[in-house]
């Protein structure tokens, strides 16, 4: 509802006229103004993030180069019409009712000479979605120490969402539909930092999460008996990440990683998504909840004989992990080369340093990999893939295969074709999987982009087993 407490003239007047017209006979008054106050609500909060990244974009021109890109999608799915007359269909036409979504995107980018300044900012037909401003700061060498501090990387990042849910529709496909009362909420706010000098880098994210945010990949309704989210279901929760790392100028790192009521799982929202977020967990009386990650790699060896043949370029490292809710546990890696042919194995270590879990055996010949998994020494898992470019006069492009499977024969399978020549560019895939006992076709994406400067128009479409899920057609200009 709109309060006196709002003081805005516009917003004011539109609501005593819709006052005045839902009291007429068959305007139904609660449901009328109530309709109109939410569409005002959405409006500006669309406005106040417009305005706000319209005054930065104008404070960043004002100091240096600008140069950017606004573009526009246009998406489009499927609405499923599968129940025709009470009988069900898996196909009921070749053409079928199709439902289209909106978003706005604006990439600015500013040279400052002492610094880099991006603005990523977007909105869709729910509302607004994200606006995350990065700074590149440079700096001069050290006095003394004659090192240089290279980059001091500053991120900001407020992401919204109106909350959906995945649902499965009548034709067995994934859907998502927005969870009532489907207003824009803010999901979280995160603050990164990053320095780099003489090789040792530190890097620390603090953000300010609503953890009960639902998963627009899951179904809401498992998650909580109400089937509905509003500002007052969410609980904001705080959480760092703080990551160091070094490496030798002989290709040596260390790196160690601390979290403190958080997680490096990817934070998601509908149409953005991060490394990183808030996990409360089982907290301990004295640390809370945290996790410890550390690795050293890159450790070089000397050439080891092997029969008629040696192991050259064989380093190995060591990782290792434990958090309040999983003991100690750790992997050990090796790589090297045999007659050219790149080889790599590890080892996973659980419950102290003389149990083994797995070996993991991998390695490259040319434009082949191939992968070997061994649980117990039992071989439990096979995989294999080419991925070769090819170049015939102005064409050029990427063919890719790869397969997977073992014990119930073939479990996956997946091609991929990418072509570029001039302004056109062209992109296609498909892949084949294991459902059941079946084994069959999945999924087939095709995309075409043409850049015609100072414009990109973008077209691609994703079938599935039952036709088409996905369209879409994308348009920017680069200024």
């Amino acid at each position: 509802m709109v309060t006196s407490t709002d003081k805005c003239p516009m917003v004011e007047v539109c609501v005593a006229r819709a006052r005045r017209l839902s009291a007429r006979p068959g305007w139904g008054c609660d449901r009328g103004l109530a309709r109109i106050e939410k569409l005002l609500r959405r409006g500006r909060i669309g406005v106040l993030l417009l305005a706000g990244v319209s005054v930065v974009a104008v404070g960043m021109t004002a100091f240096g180069q600008l140069s950017g890109q606004f573009g526009l999608d246009l998406v489009a799915r499927r609405i499923p019409t599968t129940l025709t007359g009470e009988i069900a269909l898996d196909t009921p036409s070749e053409f079928a009712m199709l439902e289209f979504g909106i978003a706005a995107n604006l990439d600015l980018k500013v040279d400052c000479g002492f610094a880099d300044l991006v603005l990523d900012a977007a909105t869709n037909m729910a509302g607004p979605e994200h606006a995350v401003v990065i700074a590149d700061v440079h700096f001069a060498p050290i006095p003394l120490s004659g090192a240089v501090a290279e980059n001091l990387h500053l991120i900001g990042e407020m992401w919204f969402a109106v909350p959906f849910e995945a649902v499965t529709d009548v034709n067995n496909l994934p859907n998502s539909v927005v969870i009532p009362p489907g207003d824009p909420l803010f999901v979280t706010a995160r603050f990164t930092t990053s320095c780099e000098i003489a090789g040792f880098n530190a890097k620390c994210l603090f953000m300010l999460q609503d953890i009960n945010f639902p998963n627009p990949g899951s179904s809401f309704a498992v998650q909580s008996p109400s089937l509905f989210y509003r500002a007052g279901d969410q609980d904001f929760g705080i959480g760092s990440i703080l990551t160091t790392s070094w490496s030798s100028p002989l290709g040596s790192s260390v790196s160690l990683t601390l979290g403190l009521n958080a997680s490096q799982a990817a934070s998601l929202i509908k149409g953005y998504s991060a490394s990183g977020r808030v996990d409360s967990g089982e907290c301990t009386p004295d640390c809370g909840n945290y996790f410890l990650n550390g690795s050293i790699g890159g450790i070089r060896l000397c050439d080891v004989p092997v029969g008629a043949m040696a192991l050259t370029d064989a380093q190995f490292g060591i990782a290792f992990s434990v958090s309040t809710t999983q003991t100690l546990s750790g992997t050990l890696n090796f790589s090297a080369k045999v007659a050219g042919i790149g080889v790599g194995a590890s080892m996973t270590l659980f419950k102290g340093l003389h149990t083994f879990s797995g070996l993991n055996l991998s390695g490259s010949f040319a434009c082949f990999q191939y992968g070997v998994l061994l649980d117990e020494f039992k071989l439990t898992s096979l995989s294999a893939g080419l991925n070769t470019p090819f170049s015939t006069g102005a064409l050029k492009g990427t063919f890719g295969v790869s397969a997977t499977g073992l014990e119930r024969g073939l479990t996956g399978l997946s091609a991929r074709l990418t072509v570029i020549q001039g302004l056109f560019s062209a992109g296609t895939s498909v892949a084949f999987a294991q459902r059941g006992a079946d084994f069959g076709f999945a999924s087939l994406g095709t995309q075409l982009a043409f850049r015609i400067p100072p414009g990109t128009i973008s077209v691609q479409a994703t079938f599935g087993r039952y036709g088409m899920t996905r369209a879409s057609v994308s348009c920017g200009v680069t200024f």
